[in-house]
């Protein structure tokens, strides 16, 4: 385990799958892909990357993209020490058209 002097803390809130231009995919994959790319840049505005992810937590409206979630979680933030994850099934999300939050 490494410790650094100079660690750092930052929480996310629920990114979902709308770019920062305001559009929006209609399918799970093209959604995760975007969640992901929030977290992404929210981590690079805070001089971080994904191996300062320590936990993900995953929120999907339908139990069916559970695999297509793991595949795209790993191709993007793979690592020898990979960050705990939580996903949860919900009944939806804060938007009907919304199919993930990632945080």
């Amino acid at each position: 385990m490494e410790l650094r002097s100079n660690a750092r803390l930052l929480f996310v809130s629920g990114q979902i799958g709308i770019a920062p231009d305001g559009s929006r995919a209609t399918d799970f994959e093209a959604q995760c892909e975007v969640a992901m790319t929030n977290v992404e840049a929210l981590l690079t505005a805070a001089a971080m990357t994904h191996t300062d992810i320590v936990k993900l937590v995953f929120y999907l409206t339908r139990a069916v993209d559970l695999p297509t979630l793991g595949e795209h979680r790993r191709k993007r933030w793979a690592s020898s020490t990979p960050p705990a994850v939580t996903t949860l099934v919900v009944a939806a999300l804060a938007r009907p058209e919304l199919l993930v939050e990632s945080r």
